[in-house]
């Protein structure tokens, strides 16, 4: 095969992929067909530029290589601050579902007071809400990937807003536990929503840059929350905490509908196609069509627009309606580098939770803190997911180049690439592999500091390492799901999002009774001690994810083949 240039630099034929499978990444290409790695360009994008169009590339003497020289599509025609626009909307969407979980912490007492119940009753609204947010994004992660991301956050927020209206307004326990459910189902899709959409507009090569944000709001918002939902109980009382979500939520989902492009592949390719149905293209992407339309025809290009609006109708007709099926995500778990990740995902999300649960009894037996410095008590791990955000990001990035110059080939952030030969399983779990073992080193002792008292500043500075290789670990895995189905990264998400958020339910759960039959010491050791013989799990996908990734290629390609000669 003859591989192009891409900015300057030549490709040579790579030599065969059962020898070397790390010999070229190979251009031209699209990660986001449904069946494989391979599209045409022509069926999802117009933008495509050849090697003569860059200032940079030397026009070679062969003028039969001139005709094969064609560089990458570009991933995505946003520009550099409309991405930034959509990393920060994803990233404040990102930040609802973790946040009404924990902003509701502090008034179980005051709820409980007002309804006359008991708080194990208040708790159980705790347990449907986490049971829903692993339940909602298999759903609205399905719908997002199929129908396009816009559809799907708008009715999300819609849900969210109006449950939180209702909460604020209800008077009955029945009604309490109804709403919290809704009040979960419509914000927890966001997480996987968001993941989505930076796949549409991100190749690998930065996506560090534009991922770690985004899950920052995921990790910061449980630092956060008990601090404000304590403030509001205390001086407004326990309904102001459902009004204050209200008006932010409402003026988010404002922003998101009229500003937020819709930015799926399959309704408008790389960007520089207008949607063709008018409910999902918002009111300042329709303007901007409209006004480039105009200007083109001012400049006698209407007959590109003419083939936009063509290719339009084509993504139209190609995407159908789907009512969002939860199983589609739990299929994924079938795979076994997938079912490794989330594994490890899970657990992660299991110890953290689990600590973050136990933190008001173990601050407040050990130092006699009240409910507002247990809350401050928490910022620490705020802190470290701020920071974990931006500097993991750029560490992925910068491994992602490093791999690209060790096996001598083109690092490419703008241009699509295929990463069928690249080692992306190894260039996201290094740096996990370093900062795994640094987890379990500093829960081992977490407990124990605890219990002899020692000085405050000793377990919040380990509260905040070990918060920043978890997020800086959760990061790197997640950015490898999507790595592995390009073509459905919020449905992969989702189905993390399922056994994640269902497991640290449990672990929720039975952490205090952990910490009252094992104690403080023993307990954190027995998890710091689980989580680091996880580790040895993605030393099997180190090993061997790549050869699994490539056996997944193969099935679904014949599968493809085999749907073509049934049709024909």
């Amino acid at each position: 095969m003859n591989l192009g240039k891409i900015k300057g630099e030549s490709i040579t034929a790579p030599v065969d992929s059962q020898e070397s499978h790390t010999s070229s990444i190979r251009s031209g290409t699209d990660p986001i067909d449904l069946k494989n790695n391979h599209q045409k360009p022509s069926d999802l994008q117009i933008h495509t530029t050849t090697a003569n169009d860059s200032p940079n590339t030397t026009p070679s003497d062969d003028p039969e290589a001139l005709t094969t020289t064609l560089s990458a599509p570009l991933h995505t025609v946003f520009t550099r601050p409309q991405r930034t626009f959509i990393a920060i909307m994803i990233t404040l969407g990102s930040f609802f579902s973790p946040l009404s979980g924990q902003i509701y912490f502090p008034a179980i007492p005051a709820i409980a007071n007002d309804y006359h119940t008991t708080t194990g009753r208040i708790n159980l609204t705790i347990t449907t809400y986490m049971i829903m947010q692993g339940l909602a994004p298999t759903i609205m992660g399905t719908f997002g990937d199929t129908t396009g991301r816009r559809p799907a956050y708008i009715l999300t927020f819609a849900i969210y807003f109006a449950a939180n209206i209702g909460l604020a307004t209800q008077k009955s326990y029945a009604a309490l536990l109804v709403l919290r459910c809704l009040q979960s189902a419509g914000s927890s899709g966001t997480i996987a929503l968001g993941y989505g959409v930076i796949s549409d507009i991100v190749t690998p090569a930065e996506r560090g840059k534009y991922l770690g944000p985004a899950a920052a709001g995921v990790m910061l918002a449980p630092a956060i929350g008990p601090t404000i939902g304590g403030l509001l109980t205390q001086y407004l009382g326990w309904r102001s905490i459902f009004w204050f979500l209200s008006i932010i939520s409402g003026s988010y989902l404002v922003t998101y509908a009229l500003f937020m492009p819709e930015t799926s592949r399959k309704v408008v390719g790389d960007g520089s196609i207008p949607p063709s149905d008018w409910w999902v293209m918002s009111p300042f992407q329709y303007w901007s069509a409209r006004r480039e339309k105009k200007r083109a025809i001012r400049e006698g290009r209407g007959s590109e627009i003419d083939e936009k609006e063509k290719k339009a109708q084509e993504l139209a007709k190609k995407r159908k309606f789907q009512f969002p099926n939860p199983l589609s995500s739990v299929v994924i778990l079938r795979e076994k580098d997938v079912c490794i990740i989330i594994c490890f995902i899970t657990l992660g999300m299991f110890v953290l939770m689990a600590q973050l649960a136990s933190l008001p009894t173990l601050f407040g037996e050990a130092y006699g803190f009240n409910t507002f410095k247990v809350g401050l008590c928490y910022l620490p791990v705020g802190g470290a997911a701020i920071f974990a955000a931006f500097l993991n990001g750029k560490l992925m990035d910068w491994n992602y180049r490093r791999w690209a110059k060790k096996l001598n080939l083109p690092f490419e952030k703008k241009r699509s690439t295929d990463l069928r030969d690249f080692p992306i399983e190894k260039v996201r779990l290094q740096p996990v592999l370093i900062f795994a073992p640094l987890v379990a080193a500093t829960y081992i002792p977490f407990g124990w500091v605890l219990q002899k008292r020692v000085n405050l500043a000793v377990p919040l500075t380990l509260e905040f390492i070990m918060a920043y290789c978890q997020v800086s670990c959760s990061n790197s895995l997640s950015s490898l799901l999507i790595d592995l189905f390009p073509e459905k990264p919020s449905t992969v998400t989702a189905a993390s999002s399922l056994v994640r958020c269902w497991v640290a339910g449990a672990g929720t759960a039975v952490i205090a009774y952990m910490l009252d039959e094992m104690g403080w010491g023993w307990c954190y050791t027995f998890l710091g001690l689980v989580f680091l013989l996880a580790t040895s799990l993605l030393w099997v996908e180190y090993k061997w994810g790549m050869g699994w990734r490539e056996g997944r290629r193969q099935r679904e390609e014949r599968k493809m083949a085999q749907e073509e000669e049934q049709k024909t």
